[in-house]
């Protein structure tokens, strides 16, 4: 399923407009910044805003499909 851009809008702002992984600013990026899946649709994660982070390309790229733990309290 598609994110909306408000979901999207929603994501960009609580990280400030921030890669939430290196912190760069998305301003200073030539590349306009993606959504990242902390939990991989391709391992079952879902599009919900909890499971989204704003990404620089590098970041994002970096990650593929590797998630970095479990949650203790949902095992995601």
């Amino acid at each position: 399923m598609a994110i909306n851009n408000i979901k999207r809008l929603l994501v960009r702002k609580r990280a400030k407009y921030l890669c939430e992984y290196c912190h760069s600013p998305e301003i200073s990026n030539a590349t306009p910044f993606t959504l990242d899946h902390l939990v991989p649709r391709s391992l079952g994660g879902s599009d919900e805003l909890d499971n989204l982070a704003l990404a620089c390309h590098r970041c994002n790229s970096r990650r593929y499909n590797f998630t970095t733990g479990i949650d203790s309290i949902t095992q995601q």
